[in-house]
């Protein structure tokens, strides 16, 4: 007898389950009185003339089959993936766009700019794989020829995008300003001055809350790990023992009892979501949520030009903010505003271009593309002393305060301004695959969520195979390091689609709510607010 069923004969079996949970119940009608003074559920009889008890053996034991399967179905529906339930609504990541794997029986929906959907998810999955990676192959932080030794196929050039953390990062913030922008310039284009400022203050209004919630959640889940032991044996190992002799993120700070663990991770929290200190803040609970600060105030300069350039004509706004990100990235060493603001320059030459039915040349774009992906790939160890990026090193202004954000910067400009060129779907083809949309969908639970993995289950699961394939040839470190590589990924991916369903969508629905709670009611007959 076979104790493994094939992964497609499991798909089928957890579809059909919760497929035959969804149907409706048999059991009998559940009615609210309304005769009664007091509302008050009673089971409905067809005998009226006999009055039973409220609560009874009979009436507990009909509706227990029902909260049973009620509980039953929400936690399979909770615990499995979203890809392998009958049906799963989709939400959009940008807030421009309407994405969606429908429902079945229905169209399924790709919008104009759902490639930035499918960018963002790759660009956030090959960061996860760089983050597993650098740990267990240091050398391929170096390019390619960079020593005699370095002849690995996989330190080329746009092959070795998986190893180029700071050009996905830089991906991230121009696509950020190019969605946040999208709908704004659209009505500023449209003259519609009254619904571009509802649009830019509901947008501030719920940014906060849409960026730092979920990063609270993330911080006291991984503080609850701490307690729970979760990071104790990868300390001892990983960083006492050197078993891991790649460069390893800070641990976590482990403290003695919950409530001080839970009120250091607060207040560490609170500290990296300050958004008066403008500068890179390294959380030790999640180095990688250094990012979301950054995300918040780039947003906030990104609303407030907007509205300030809102009645300026289309060449005098795109010229002022084609300036001011020039000056951010040559000479104040704001490379994060530039990003942004380039976003928003490129969102509003894609509306022009929609407005003018210019169509894009793929042929010429495509050389495009390919010169942002190799720029994209600077090595991050010296690449002044690697062949094919030691010119390009030399040419970095002399007025840039980080030399290695430069590069990095051009490329995620070139690569997004190549992709929203080109009229053609060739190009973006790659970035509107169901699987690329899928991760677009997970794309922010998947880069709150594989730090804290990679740190705990990660260190453990690796040195743990190594303790059976052994670590001296070859064959057994990288027997020991895929193994790992496979738990670590399977993990994540399960947990960022839970994370993504439960606080990513709540998070925003939340937002909504208490924007909608606190917003000052407006009568359309006589324009009066009602408090």
């Amino acid at each position: 007898m076979k104790l493994m069923m094939p992964l497609h004969d499991t798909t089928k079996w957890l579809q059909s389950t919760l497929s035959a949970l969804v149907k409706p119940s048999t059991s009998r009608p559940i009615s609210t009185d309304h005769n009664r003074s007091h509302s008050t559920l009673s089971i409905v009889s067809t005998n009226t003339s006999e009055s039973k008890p409220l609560l009874s053996v009979s009436s507990v034991l009909s509706i227990a089959p029902t909260v049973a399967r009620h509980s039953l179905r929400t936690c399979i529906h909770f615990i499995v993936p979203s890809f392998l339930q009958p049906s799963a609504s989709s939400t959009p990541i940008l807030p421009a766009n309407h994405t969606g794997l429908s429902r079945a029986g229905r169209s399924h929906i790709i919008s104009s700019t759902a490639y930035l959907d499918g960018l963002r998810g790759t660009a956030a999955f090959l960061v996860f794989i760089y983050h597993f990676v650098y740990g267990y192959f240091p050398t391929l932080e170096a390019g390619f020829r960079y020593r005699p030794t370095d002849t690995n196929p996989l330190q080329l050039p746009i092959i070795r995008l998986y190893m180029c953390g700071a050009s996905m990062v830089s991906i991230f913030f121009v696509i950020s300003g190019y969605v946040l922008s999208y709908k704004s310039i659209t009505l500023i284009r449209r003259r519609e001055h009254s619904s571009l400022l509802s649009t830019l203050s509901s947008s501030t209004f719920r940014r906060a809350i849409r960026l730092f919630l979920p990063t609270l959640v993330s911080i006291l889940s991984i503080a609850v790990m701490i307690q729970c032991g979760a990071f104790t044996w990868a300390w001892k190992h990983a960083r006492h023992k050197k078993e891991i002799l790649g460069w390893r993120e800070q641990d976590p700070p482990i403290l003695t009892g919950f409530s001080r663990q839970m009120k250091d991770a607060f207040w560490a929290w609170a500290r990296m979501s300050n958004p008066f200190i403008w500068k890179e803040y390294f959380i030790t609970y999640d180095p990688h949520l250094w990012t979301i600060p950054v995300e918040f105030r780039c947003s906030m300069v990104v609303f407030l030009s907007l509205l300030g350039l809102s009645k300026v004509k289309s060449w005098v706004r795109l010229t002022t903010l084609s300036i001011i990100a020039f000056v951010c990235l040559f000479h104040l060493g704001r490379w994060d505003v530039c990003l942004f603001l380039s976003g928003s320059v490129l969102a509003e030459l894609t509306i022009i271009r929609s407005e003018n039915k210019t169509k894009g040349n793929t042929y010429l774009f495509l050389p495009v593309l390919l010169l942002g992906l190799y720029l994209a790939s600077q090595p991050a160890h010296e690449p002044g002393k690697t062949p094919g990026y030691r010119t390009i090193t030399y040419y970095t202004p002399k007025t840039v305060s980080e030399k290695a954000r430069f590069w990095p910067s051009i490329a995620a400009i070139i690569i997004v301004f190549a992709l929203s060129s080109s009229n053609s779907k060739s190009l973006q083809r790659p970035f509107t695959t169901g699987f690329a949309q899928y991760l677009g969908k997970i794309s922010y639970a998947l880069y709150l969520v594989h730090g804290p993995v990679c740190r705990s289950l990660g260190y453990w699961s690796v040195i743990k195979i190594w303790g059976y394939t052994g670590r001296t040839t070859q064959a057994g470190y990288i027997s020991g390091v895929l193994g790992g590589g496979i738990l670590v990924f399977a993990t994540v991916f399960w947990v960022s689609d839970i994370f993504w369903r439960v606080v990513d969508v709540g998070c925003v629905k939340l937002a909504r709510w208490v924007e909608s709670t606190c917003l000052v009611k407006t009568d359309g007959s006589n324009d009066k607010t009602v408090n």
